[in-house]
Formats: structure tokens, C-alpha cells, sequence
């Protein structure tokens, strides 16, 4: 079994915005909220981005399964833009590297180079500080409304990444956390959307984190519960070093 879907379910939560107190007077109110206002929203909600700033590393380990198989991933990032991601499902192993603009998988012997949409979406997942300024990225953001997702009233806004490639972020009006993230993924056999659901935030370090994640990919459903969040343990850059 290969798993060459991208699980980035964690790496969503390395994505911090400015928060400051002369927004907070329009992101309540409903006719001038704004897609940055909800994302600040958020921030202070799960902490607030003086404590999200100070994340240099994390090392997030999860458990679950897919496809009815037992799998565990480790996923592991440093400030700013440096992934590592181990998957393993019974016998088969799948290891994700991103560093310096560069993206791998490998999965046994084979090794595959991220490219083009792929690598964008990879590069965006991986740099922990992307929504402080979405537009130097060429990230542009939109505001969608209020939507009601699964009976939950939900501020909607849109993230389109410069190569077109969109991401529906949905956060709860009840407590400014985000609920679910639809994201289009682009394969060789076309485009796809990948939902994920997050629930259960508990805190780690004075920060709010997920523990528990479901994501729909086509027929392939993933349950994920963390078991560990490990935050600046001083990782090492040689950890995300592409294999040559």
C-alpha cells in the first residue's frame, strides 16, 4: 500500500497572523470582518502570537488508521520553512522531507521529487510563519461569510496559493477555533479536495493544539488521534536534509 497523500492535517497549526488589539474591534463585527481578522480571531484563541511566535520546533506524533490499517506518523518542523514527516503503515514506510525550496518522498527504494503544484502546497504546509504576511507568499485571501458547517456556525474564508490552487478554512463562531480546512490537491490524475476535521484542542506549552483529526481524501478516510506534542526540543537541521 502506498500512501502518497501528503498528510499536513498538523502543519496547518504552524501558520501564525498578527494579532493586535485596534483589529479586534472589526473582527466582531459582522458587516467588517475581514479573512485576516478571522485568522487573528483564531490566534488569540488558541494563545496568542506572542506564544505562537516563540514555536521555533515541534515534533508532533499521531496515531490512527487508514484504509483500516494501523498507521503512526511523526511530523516534525522548524522555524521557518523545514518539514520531515514519517509514515508507517504495518510494513510499508513513507518519509516526507522539505528544506531550502526542495521536496521529497520516498517510500521504500523509490524516491520521488515534489514538483510544481505539489511542492507549492508542501512549501505553504511546511513555513510555520505563512498567514503573518499571506501576500508575500502571493497568497491572496477572501472573506466567505458565515456557513454552517455539520450544525456549527462557521466564519468561511478562502485562501488561493499563486498557482490558482484553493483552501476553504472554516473557524467555529462558538470559540474562534478552526473546525475543518477543504484543501484542492493536484495529482497526476487531477484535482482533488481533501477535507479535515479538527477536534479536541487541549494545551501544550500555553498553545492549543488539535487531538484529534479526520481527513477525507476520495474513498480514503484517516483517523488520527496525537499522542505526543513536543515543542522547540532544538531539532537538528540535518533532520531535513534531502536524501541524495
Amino acid at each position: 500500500m502506498k500512501y502518497r497523500i501528503l498528510i499536513t492535517a498538523l502543519l496547518l497549526l504552524g501558520s501564525i497572523a498578527i494579532f493586535s488589539q485596534e483589529q479586534t474591534t472589526t473582527e466582531t463585527d459582522p458587516v467588517n470582518i475581514t479573512a485576516q481578522g478571522v485568522i487573528n480571531k483564531y490566534i488569540y484563541a488558541i494563545g496568542g502570537i506572542d506564544k505562537f511566535k516563540s514555536v521555533m520546533d515541534r515534533t508532533t506524533v499521531m496515531t490512527g488508521t487508514a484504509m483500516s490499517q494501523p498507521i503512526e506518523i511523526v511530523v516534525m518542523q522548524k522555524y521557518p520553512d523545514k518539514l520531515f514527516q514519517e509514515l508507517r503503515a504495518g510494513e510499508v514506510k513513507q518519509l516526507l522531507y522539505y528544506s531550502n525550496g526542495n521536496g521529497m518522498m520516498i517510500i521504500g527504494t523509490e524516491k520521488t521529487e515534489i514538483e510544481k503544484k505539489e511542492l507549492e502546497r508542501l512549501m505553504m504546509d511546511a513555513t510555520m510563519q505563512l498567514l503573518i504576511s499571506p501576500d508575500s507568499f502571493g497568497v491572496k485571501t477572501e472573506y466567505l461569510g458565515i456557513e454552517k458547517v455539520d450544525s456549527i456556525d462557521c466564519y468561511a474564508i478562502k485562501l488561493t496559493l499563486p498557482s490558482g490552487i484553493r483552501w476553504f478554512q472554516y473557524y467555529s463562531m462558538q470559540n474562534d477555533l478552526k473546525f475543518k480546512e477543504t484543501k484542492e490537491i493536484q495529482t497526476k490524475q487531477g484535482l482533488f479536495e481533501q477535507e479535515t476535521y479538527f477536534s479536541d484542542y487541549r494545551e501544550v506549552s500555553s498553545l492549543k493544539f488539535p487531538f484529534t483529526i479526520k481527513q477525507y481524501f476520495g474513498l480514503q478516510e484517516i483517523e488520527l488521534t496525537v499522542t505526543s506534542i513536543e515543542i522547540n526540543t532544538g531539532l537538528d537541521d540535518s533532520i531535513f536534509e534531502l536524501p541524495e
